[in-house]
Protein backbone atom coordinates (compact mmCIF):
# COMPACT_ATOMS: atom_id res chain seq x y z
CA UNK A 1 0.00 0.00 0.00
CA UNK A 2 1.45 3.14 -0.38
CA UNK A 3 1.35 5.95 1.99
CA UNK A 4 -1.54 7.62 0.29
CA UNK A 5 -3.72 5.06 0.72
CA UNK A 6 -2.58 4.15 4.35
CA UNK A 7 -3.49 7.87 5.30
CA UNK A 8 -6.64 8.04 3.36
CA UNK A 9 -7.72 4.55 4.96
CA UNK A 10 -6.56 5.77 9.01
CA UNK A 11 -8.38 8.95 8.07
CA UNK A 12 -11.45 7.07 7.17
CA UNK A 13 -11.20 5.46 10.67
CA UNK A 14 -10.70 7.72 12.59
CA UNK A 15 -13.80 9.41 10.78
CA UNK A 16 -16.14 6.65 11.60
CA UNK A 17 -14.51 5.99 15.20
CA UNK A 18 -15.35 9.76 15.93
CA UNK A 19 -18.82 10.26 14.75
CA UNK A 20 -19.74 7.14 15.64
CA UNK A 21 -18.49 7.80 19.31
CA UNK A 22 -20.05 11.15 19.54
CA UNK A 23 -23.86 9.58 18.32
CA UNK A 24 -22.94 7.14 21.18
CA UNK A 25 -22.16 9.46 23.65
CA UNK A 26 -25.22 11.41 23.03
CA UNK A 27 -27.25 8.52 22.32
CA UNK A 28 -26.16 6.93 25.74
CA UNK A 29 -26.82 11.00 27.41
CA UNK A 30 -30.63 10.38 25.62
CA UNK A 31 -31.18 6.50 27.82
CA UNK A 32 -29.31 8.38 30.44
CA UNK A 33 -27.06 5.94 31.50
CA UNK A 34 -24.24 9.06 31.39
CA UNK A 35 -25.08 12.35 32.78
CA UNK A 36 -25.58 15.26 30.25
CA UNK A 37 -22.17 17.21 31.12
CA UNK A 38 -20.24 14.24 30.60
CA UNK A 39 -21.82 13.16 27.07
CA UNK A 40 -20.87 16.66 25.78
CA UNK A 41 -17.55 16.80 26.76
CA UNK A 42 -17.16 13.47 25.24
CA UNK A 43 -19.33 13.98 22.17
CA UNK A 44 -17.20 17.37 21.35
CA UNK A 45 -14.26 15.15 21.61
CA UNK A 46 -15.10 12.46 19.64
CA UNK A 47 -16.89 14.81 17.16
CA UNK A 48 -13.86 17.06 16.31
CA UNK A 49 -11.83 13.26 15.66
CA UNK A 50 -14.25 12.57 13.12
CA UNK A 51 -13.88 16.25 11.88
CA UNK A 52 -10.48 16.02 11.60
CA UNK A 53 -10.53 12.46 9.86
CA UNK A 54 -13.54 13.80 7.73
CA UNK A 55 -11.04 16.51 6.27
CA UNK A 56 -7.85 14.54 6.06
CA UNK A 57 -9.53 11.95 3.94
CA UNK A 58 -11.08 14.62 2.01
CA UNK A 59 -7.74 16.29 1.36
CA UNK A 60 -6.29 12.37 0.10
CA UNK A 61 -9.19 11.95 -1.52
CA UNK A 62 -8.42 15.10 -3.64
CA UNK A 63 -5.07 14.90 -3.86
CA UNK A 64 -5.25 11.40 -5.32
CA UNK A 65 -7.50 12.34 -8.26
CA UNK A 66 -5.41 14.94 -8.76
CA UNK A 67 -2.98 13.23 -9.64
CA UNK A 68 -4.48 10.77 -11.54
CA UNK A 69 -6.05 13.47 -13.66
CA UNK A 70 -2.41 14.88 -13.97
CA UNK A 71 -1.15 11.68 -15.29
CA UNK A 72 -3.86 10.62 -17.56
CA UNK A 73 -3.61 14.33 -19.32
CA UNK A 74 -0.07 14.10 -19.78
CA UNK A 75 -0.30 10.66 -21.36
CA UNK A 76 -2.72 12.14 -23.97
CA UNK A 77 -1.09 15.20 -24.94
CA UNK A 78 1.97 13.54 -25.25
CA UNK A 79 3.79 14.48 -22.44
CA UNK A 80 6.58 12.76 -20.79
CA UNK A 81 5.80 12.34 -16.71
CA UNK A 82 8.41 14.35 -15.00
CA UNK A 83 10.01 11.70 -12.40
CA UNK A 84 8.75 12.82 -9.28
CA UNK A 85 8.73 11.35 -5.59
CA UNK A 86 5.44 9.47 -4.29
CA UNK A 87 3.11 12.48 -2.91
CA UNK A 88 1.81 12.41 0.58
Amino acid sequence: MTRTKIIGVTAVTALILGYGGMFAAIALAGFDLIGPEVAVVVAIGLGLVGEVGLWVAAATLGWTVFAKRKAILNRLMGRKAAPTEEAV
